[in-house]
């Protein structure tokens, strides 16, 4: 008979499923049907945490039902003890059991009086019918804060059992992802988890808005823009490291290997457990670090072995402090600042003064992650540009401007050909002679040149010259009134 009646849920759940794939069902049918479905929903898992405990309790399991829960239905194993909790705990309250079975509580606000019940008790949750009426009017988001408030003003002490139950479940987890990321998890008392999320979205917020100003400043499409998220991930990364990076503390917490690849000749970086590193990450860590050099022999047994601190000393961050006051480029407070070698440690950069300068961690995240450059000057006043940025010099114009650059090729002639028969003159010989260099003179000279040759010299005359064409330099004659001034 049970697996009938599971048969019949099942099909009744894939016929549902089929009239909203063929889309033809009209909206209000649709809305409906969703409010049914949260009855249908909050049946099933009331049905599934039942049966799970029937099992553990036949079976002696000792734990609920949760592992058979989480293995059977395909659940987590924290989604199946939650589950069987909240099943657990309005079972004792029928009015709350049947409003979860009826659909008219939702199964968040189901769990939100299951926690109640296990601060406070049974009964009183039971007797106020306000509560119970709030369950099934509020969204999950409301009804949380108000059982919060119910539980506490229903403890003798004023919810500092509660408290102190709280801050004893605070934990920080981390392990390797899957996909090759690092992964973390924590959970915090109300106080300690509200200081550092607040301390996160204000460093995040910030580096969020600098990236924004950056965006509209650059008028770049190529610069990628941090999401919100990034910016989370990025402030606490921030706010962990080592804000003392001055006092020759290592910035990084974090070993780092690094060879010289046999066959390329590159500097190949990589973590202990075999990731690799990028240069740009390399160069980043080699800021604040300590650089231990190791050689080994061909059976990889070490030899030789050799420290190079390569962090900045108490005394050069107190005078890059004195010198510059905050980031080099933006000013801020030192607080947020770490040592920067304008000359990567990993390309030979020496830890002195003249190669350090306090960077934030935005404009050292900028350098490393977002090509931006330090354009170091003698004074000391180094400036921070962004990447592909031309930088124009003072303006230098020539002694001598050429009004027109010289081309090898002649000035073509006009459609009356010089007489090839007479000998060139001097100033058609002249055109054979190196060039000169281009001006006001030399132009004009071109320009009489070209009129030569264009007319050429005229036959029947005593030195083959016509007194209507005299040579360049003589007066010419007077022209007619009745000759026009230009010729076709």
């Amino acid at each position: 008979m049970l697996i009938e009646a599971a048969r019949r849920a099942e099909a009744a759940a894939k016929e549902m499923l089929a009239c909203i794939s063929a889309g033809s069902a009209p909206c209000a049918e649709v809305r409906e049907a969703l409010a049914v479905s949260k009855a249908f929903m909050a049946a099933g898992s009331a049905f599934q945490a039942g049966a799970a405990q029937v099992i553990a309790k036949a079976q002696r399991h000792g734990d609920g039902g949760a592992q058979v829960l989480a293995d059977t239905v395909g659940l987590t194993r924290h989604d199946a003890q939650s589950q069987v909790r909240t099943a657990q705990a309005i079972e004792a309250i029928p009015a709350v059991r049947d409003a979860v079975e009826t659909g008219r509580v939702s199964l968040a606000n189901a769990k939100r009086l299951a926690v109640a019940v296990e601060k406070t008790s049974a009964e009183a949750v039971e007797s106020d019918a306000e509560l119970l009426a709030r369950a099934e009017s509020m969204r999950p988001e409301q009804f949380v804060r108000e059982t919060r408030r119910w539980t506490a003003d229903r403890q003798a002490d004023g919810g500092a059992s509660d408290y102190k139950r709280l801050r004893a479940k605070r934990y920080v987890r981390i392990w390797d992802g899957e996909d090759g990321t690092v992964e973390l998890h924590g959970k915090f008392d109300p106080v300690a988890g509200r200081r550092i999320g607040n301390r996160l979205e204000a460093e995040a917020r910030h580096l969020y808005d600098a990236d924004k100003k950056h965006a509209d400043t650059a008028n770049s499409s190529d610069t990628e823009r941090r999401s919100f998220d990034h910016c989370m991930a990025d402030a606490l990364d921030n706010l962990t490291a080592s804000t003392s990076a001055g006092n020759g503390k290592a910035f990084a917490d974090i070993c780092v290997v690094a060879h010289v690849d046999d066959d390329t000749g590159e500097l190949i970086a990589e973590l202990p457990d075999g990731v690799r590193l990028p240069r740009e990450v390399l160069e980043q860590l080699s800021c604040n670090a300590k650089v231990c050099g190791v050689v080994y022999d061909r059976t990889g047994k070490p030899i030789w072995r050799t420290v190079a601190r390569r962090t900045v000393t108490e005394s050069q961050w107190q005078l890059l402090i004195a010198r510059y006051g905050g980031c080099f480029h933006c000013g801020a407070n030192p607080a947020i600042c770490q040592g920067h070698h304008i000359e990567p440690v990993s390309q030979g950069g020496p830890t002195k003064l003249d190669n350090l300068v306090p960077a934030c961690w935005s404009c050292h995240h900028r350098i490393h992650h977002d090509g931006w450059q330090i354009h170091k000057s003698p004074d000391g006043h180094h400036t921070l540009h962004p990447p592909d940025r031309i930088h124009y010099g003072p303006a230098l114009t020539p002694e001598h401007p050429p009004l027109f650059r010289p081309s090898d090729r002649h000035i073509p002639a006009t459609p009356t050909a010089p007489n090839l028969s007479e000998p060139a003159t001097s100033d058609t010989a002249h055109d054979a002679s190196p060039r000169v260099r281009a001006g006001p003179a030399s132009a004009r000279a071109a320009l009489q040149r070209a009129r030569n040759e264009r007319d050429g010299p005229r036959r029947g005359t005593a030195n083959g010259t016509d007194p209507s064409h005299p040579r360049p330099g003589s007066d010419p004659p007077p022209r007619p009134k009745d000759e026009p001034l230009f010729t076709a």
